[in-house]
């Protein structure tokens, strides 16, 4: 009888032990790290590629303006108040605020009862992203309410390769490549210059360029475009390309 007491009393101070242990593990009280939502989202389709860094291109798009939201999530539980974070432009940054991208506020805030914070980044479309690619990196930084001890995910144990949690990089570009929607039979050499021009003479979305259009509408659009360029040139007012040579469309349409 007394072995099984002392047992039952060595079991019940094991359970206790443990229990304790656990109690531990969820009572534990430290600041909750805060990150970029992006890096750390399930992805959204199969195939997509999470990452620190996105890409904002005015290239096919008529817009000179265009406003990308940045989330920022933070770990543990809500709280009953508004909690100020910082997030800080990084000096390596080349875009320029005022002209690539509207200057970012002076405070920012996870509001009370939520986990999450959405920054709005309105940039502006400039001529010199034709040619560069203007680049803003933000950075979020610790401070009473926050820690950044979650820093970065290891991609490659092999190379090193990794992305951070607390460093997002935000490219800016107007660089426009050839679609590949572009059928040169019926449209003719590329040029940025006939793209656009296309988009208004025809009231088209330079994005339709980028999908597969049917053979039958290029052919179409080339033979109405040719047509348009041979009227400007019998106006004395004939569309050049910006080498200096004539824009003419595809042979097909000849």
């Amino acid at each position: 009888m007394k072995n099984i007491l002392y047992s039952l009393s060595v079991l019940f101070l094991f359970i206790a032990g443990v229990s304790c242990k656990k109690n531990n593990v969820i009572t534990y009280e430290g600041k909750p790290d805060i990150y970029f939502n992006a890096a750390t989202k399930l992805p959204d389709f199969n195939g997509e590629v999470i990452s620190d860094s996105t890409v904002l291109s005015f290239a096919y798009s008529t817009a000179t303006d265009s406003v990308a939201k940045i989330i920022i999530g933070v770990t543990g539980a809500m709280a009953n108040h508004d909690r100020a974070y910082n997030l800080v432009v990084d000096p390596r940054s080349t875009a320029i605020a005022g002209k690539h991208y509207d200057a970012l506020p002076t405070t920012f805030t996870i509001k009370k009862n939520k986990l999450k914070d959405t920054v709005l980044l309105k940039t502006h479309r400039t001529s010199d992203m034709q040619t560069a690619e203007p680049l803003l990196i933000l950075n979020l930084q610790p401070n009473e309410n926050f820690v950044t001890a979650m820093q970065d995910k290891v991609l490659n144990a092999t190379t090193g390769k990794k992305y951070s949690y607390v460093s997002y990089k935000v490219y800016i570009n107007d660089i426009v490549k050839k679609p590949s929607g572009w059928f040169d039979f019926y449209l003719g050499v590329f040029s940025r210059k006939k793209l656009f021009l296309m988009v208004d003479v025809l009231s088209v979305e330079p994005s339709f360029f980028v999908g597969s259009p049917s053979l039958g509408i290029l052919g179409a659009y080339g033979k109405y475009m040719q047509r348009y360029l041979n009227d400007q040139k019998v106006a004395g007012k004939t569309v050049y390309e910006d080498d200096g040579t004539e824009m003419i469309m595809g042979a097909g349409v000849q």
